[in-house]
């Protein structure tokens, strides 16, 4: 770890400010686009539900569409977050000195 260069303490932390973020709009974008794509998971579930009667097919329905909603989430998460990653290594100061509250980057 780099030390501070304002006063060469090695209490240093990273903030990953970009790295949350961009988990954090990547796993809601996600999970709407899961969502859309959940309904074609969502008629199979209820295909496959169809064999357990009405309360199948609703069950299958929302399980289908839960577990695509899911899938997008964890999926846009992770997406966004090495986006953000990236922007954090290269753009951002991410690294903050715990002893005089200095901000700044690796390169």
């Amino acid at each position: 770890m780099t030390p501070c260069p304002n006063c060469n303490s090695d209490r240093i932390d990273q903030r990953h400010i970009a790295r949350n973020t961009g988990a954090a709009l990547g796993g809601a974008a996600g999970a709407v686009g899961g969502w859309s794509g959940g309904v074609a998971g969502a008629e199979t579930g209820a295909a496959i539900g169809a064999f357990g009667g009405p309360p199948g097919i609703a069950i299958g329905t929302l399980i289908g569409g839960i577990l695509g909603a899911l899938v997008g989430a964890g999926a846009g998460a992770t997406a966004g977050g090495m986006a953000g990653k990236a922007v954090d290594t290269n753009l951002l100061n991410n690294h903050v000195c715990l002893s005089c509250g200095h901000t700044f980057s690796d390169g």
